[in-house]
């Protein structure tokens, strides 16, 4: 049995057997899968501050449309401009009068 083993330890390369390569190993694929600031939890956490990053941008195109809109529905007098978005996207009508959608 020693003597299988001997071969087998002979066998294996310089290299293989130093023991700072070894630990070294080990330090690498502990810090890329185990860690709890892993390599893996970073790439994670960067796809999910991308993914916030795009909403924002969409959340302050619709806040700028939307305050648009809130400042033509605050005037108290029916103007032009919002007669034209009750009529068109709300599809509001006057009394007597048909809407026909065309798409």
């Amino acid at each position: 049995m020693k003597n299988n083993i001997k071969k087998a330890y002979n066998f294996l390369p310089n290299w293989l057997k130093n023991g700072y390569y070894i630990s070294g190993m080990i330090f690498i694929i502990w810090i890329f899968f185990f860690d709890t600031n892993s390599i893996l939890v970073h790439i994670q956490r960067n796809q999910q501050i991308h993914s916030l990053e795009t909403d924002i941008e969409y959340y302050k195109k619709e806040i700028k449309k939307d305050s648009s809109l809130v400042q033509i529905v605050s005037q108290d007098s029916l103007t032009q401009s919002f007669e034209k978005y009750i009529r068109e996207q709300l599809l509001l009508s006057k009394s007597n009068e048909e809407i026909f959608i065309i798409e």
